[in-house]
């Protein structure tokens, strides 16, 4: 944490070095490829004289999410109302301490994650959900002083503890909100980007999963309580302001914000952390307005923008130019005529099916899938290799820096991956094999026609590992998927969801064995719907022992906790799993002694994909579980032929199929 507070301070240091030298220094000798922007066709390749560089920034300035005023904090919590609310990461073993120590010590009227309270979760000033104004209208109407939130101990529960302190402060309320030291940072970075220029924190030194109760009870004493009251009675300060938000300065979208070698905007970039570590290609402003021509947008049309209202794109909630898109597009060494569809997976980056588990801790990888002629026209594989393709990684390179600097997600700040996150990569379909064995294009079984160019963004947490599919049966190969799908859980074992979504890819070959038993993707989601079940008994083992945010062994035995999802109990982040008595799975015969077990369904409709690619090299399955997709229609200009023709493209029709 140190060291990102370092580079901060460094990056703060530079910009405004820059920002004031702007003044002073003029920018009047203009090298040899910006006084030539107007040469359309020598902008995108010239050399600057000199080996300087003007570049821009790849960053918005502009914020969708104006920032509020936050309420005081309290002068003192004697006989104060106080809500305890959140859930996670044993919040019932620290929040129970925290509660009866302001009870002992300042006579405090609490109130303890009760249904009369409940909680907001995830909060978004710009449309709140009926959960978020139901709590808010509930701690108004009870009078609530403060509210506790907690406790944050991964990506994805520290935005929903964090939005109770949030739905708070938008009321009227202070609030503090608990979290493990290593989730501090996310926790100021979603209230500020949320809005709420600082959320106070109470920081659990290590980890809530780590500790015994009795350990986790006395730091909630001796260590998470004092903070609070400090928290909740200390008010909020200038230098906190500015620590949080880092006093940037506003910075126009096209303003020159460095000037020097490639080596030199290479450092720039990295000390400014708008680069994701490997080189980039310098955005000067030529490059950009040539880039701009490929697109049906304008430099300051926003491109997070549908029916006239602005999408929220988190974490950051920026207003997203195309502008920015170009510069980000010309960092990652995309070509123009890539735009168009960077332009479209941005638009993704609004959808919340997309990005709703990209801070996780379990690192979901970002990827996208090019349908339609755009995808054939501009050569994105779908053969063996066919992610380390040069058009499919420079693509995926675009959506690692889209991600830091249009979303603003920062590794270890905002995007909490234990191990890290493996580079995102865009792959393409075999529509051709698709309409050869009967069965539709992923896009067209998503309601686009067929010759309609489309993108779609989803995310998934396993890489490699496919399954050889090594017979022709197509009944076999069906089985074989469907242990598969059981197998290739969200969460390493499923300990959360079994009914996930998932991506799953065929080779050529495999699909067309599988083709023979099931004559379209619907049916083979419909048989493996009945077919891919868990058996109970490892469902429940993988809920109960690896759910480590709520111990569930403490407070149930294993076969009270069996028979309560057996009989449709909500487990946390599922309504209710779909348990039946079923036959023993073809791949459990000989294993377990009984013709009939409870199972339960790990896949549901509607959330499962089904892409042939990869080539033919081999038979194999891949199942890529995940995240839910979204998809937009890739939007062209009217002369797309001509613009691509002078990159050395056929026309787009030709590239069109026939049904």
């Amino acid at each position: 944490m140190k060291t990102n507070r370092c580079k901060r301070l460094l990056s703060l240091l530079l910009v405004t070095a820059l920002l004031l030298g702007m003044a002073v220094v003029s920018f009047t000798s203009t090298s040899a490829a910006e006084s030539n922007a107007q040469t359309v066709g020598e902008a995108s390749n010239a050399e600057p004289a000199k080996n300087d560089y003007q570049v821009v920034s790849p960053v918005p300035s502009g914020s969708s999410i104006e920032p509020i005023t936050q309420p005081p904090r309290l002068s003192s919590l004697q006989g104060k109302k106080i809500a305890l609310v959140g859930g996670s990461f044993s919040a019932s073993v620290t929040h129970a301490v925290i509660r009866d120590l302001l009870e002992q010590n300042f006579n405090c009227i609490t109130y303890y994650m009760t249904d009369e309270i409940g909680k907001s979760g995830t909060y978004n000033p710009n449309s709140p959900s009926d959960k978020s104004k139901d709590f808010q209208q509930k701690i108004q109407d009870y009078g609530i002083d403060a509210v506790i939130s907690g406790n944050c101990g991964c990506g994805i529960c520290t935005v929903k503890e964090t939005g109770n302190g949030l739905a708070a402060e938008y009321v009227g309320i202070p609030a503090v909100v608990v979290g493990a030291e290593a989730f501090v940072p996310q926790i100021e970075s979603t209230g500020y980007n949320r809005g709420v220029p600082v959320v106070r924190t109470a920081a659990y030194p290590g980890a809530f999963a780590s500790d015994t109760t009795e350990e986790q009870e006395r730091k909630a004493r001796e260590v998470l309580y004092p903070q609070i009251v400090t928290a909740l009675t200390t008010q909020i300060t200038q230098a906190e302001i500015d620590r949080i938000a880092g006093a940037i300065a506003g910075v126009s979208h096209d303003d020159i914000v460095f000037t020097g070698s490639h080596e030199r905007v290479q450092q720039f970039y990295e000390t400014s952390e708008m680069s994701d570590g490997l080189t980039v290609v310098p955005p000067t402003r030529a490059k950009v307005e040539y880039y701009l021509q490929y697109t049906t947008y304008g430099a300051t049309d926003i491109v997070n923008s549908r029916n006239g209202q602005v999408q929220d794109v988190p974490p950051a909630n920026k207003q997203i130019y195309a502008y920015h898109v170009a510069a980000n597009a010309i960092m990652a060494g995309c070509p123009p005529e890539y735009m168009p569809l960077c332009i479209a997976i941005v638009r993704c980056f609004a959808n919340g099916n997309f990005y709703k588990s990209l801070a996780s801790t379990h690192g979901w990888t970002p990827y996208v899938l090019v349908s339609g002629p755009i995808a054939r026209q501009l050569g994105f594989s779908y053969e063996d290799g066919m992610i380390n393709k040069e058009a499919n990684k420079l693509l995926g390179r675009f959506i690692s820096l889209a991600m830091l600097n249009l979303a603003g997600y920062k590794i270890k700040e905002n995007r909490m991956g234990t191990f890290g996150y493996l580079l995102p990569f865009a792959f393409a379909e075999d529509e051709q094999t698709c309409l050869r064995i009967g069965w539709n294009p992923y896009h067209v079984e998503k309601g686009y026609d067929l010759n309609t160019s489309v993108v779609t963004c989803g995310s998934t947490l396993t890489w490699g590992n496919p399954v050889e599919i090594g017979t022709t049966d197509a009944e076999k190969a069906i089985q074989l998927l469907a242990w598969d799908v059981t197998e290739k859980q969200q969460n390493g074992l499923g300990n959360t969801n079994p009914r996930e979504a998932r991506m799953i890819w065929l080779t050529k070959d495999a699909a067309t064995t599988i083709a023979g038993g099931c004559g379209s993707k619907t049916e083979l989601q419909t048989v493996l719907k009945e077919t891919a079940r868990r058996p109970l008994w490892m469902r429940t083992y993988a809920h109960y022992w690896a759910n480590t945010g709520s111990k569930i062994h403490m407070n149930t035995s294993f076969d009270e906790h069996y028979n309560d999802i057996k009989s449709g109990a909500s487990t946390e982040n599922v309504e209710r799993d779909y348990v039946s008595a079923t036959p023993s799975p073809q791949w459990l015969r000989g294993v377990v002694p009984f013709e009939t077990i409870d199972t339960t369904q790990t896949i549901s409709e509607g959330n499962t994909g089904f892409v042939i690619t990869g080539g033919d090299v081999s038979s194999q399955i891949q199942i890529m579980p995940g995240g839910d997709c979204c998809s937009f229609n890739v939007n062209l200009p009217r002369n797309w032929d001509e613009l691509v023709a002078r990159e050395g493209y056929s026309p787009l029709s030709n590239y069109h199929l026939q049904q």
